[in-house]
């Protein structure tokens, strides 16, 4: 384990543990206006979007599921619950919303050190994968690891 991601994440938790609901809310509003704008749905047929923990104040994305379940109906979405133990889904994927803890200029995430984002990832090698982070998350000197994957785009507030 690096510990140089560990002190960080503790970092970006505690920094995210002070934020109060409506803050979250807003922040979430306007990263899901802002991801349902750049993205051609048309082109999606399988999405598969994380699903927020409260705890940890994760951006909200239970509007941009809601969105594209009614705007786009062919979309078959794939919101699993959060656990770092659960087996990969089977399909493959056109678009991956990932949760995005940390993140550096290069759109490598810094997630919560259970790898699976890391694992599933590198089985989708098709899908733009799209993070979620705010804004203030951005860290200059973001440690890497060999199996650690850049995403496509990294969305803020």
């Amino acid at each position: 384990m690096h510990s140089g991601k560990q002190k960080l994440r503790k970092k970006l938790l505690l920094r995210r543990q002070l934020m109060d609901a409506q803050e979250v809310a807003a922040k979430s509003n306007n990263i899901t206006h802002t991801l349902i704008d750049s993205v051609d749905w048309r082109s999606v047929k399988f999405l598969h979007i994380y699903t927020p923990l409260r705890k940890w104040n994760e951006i909200d994305t239970g509007l941009i599921k809601a969105t594209a379940a009614q705007r786009w109906p062919h979309i078959e979405i794939v919101s699993p619950a959060p656990d770092k133990n659960q087996p990969f889904p089977v399909e493959k994927f056109d678009l991956i919303i990932v949760p995005v803890l940390g993140f550096d200029k290069d759109k490598y995430r810094l997630g919560y050190g259970g790898g699976w984002y890391d694992r599933f990832l590198a089985g989708q090698k098709q899908a733009r994968t799209i993070g979620l982070a705010y804004k203030d998350a951005l860290i200059e000197n973001l440690p890497r690891e060999s199996h650690d994957i850049s995403l496509t785009t990294i969305l803020t507030d």
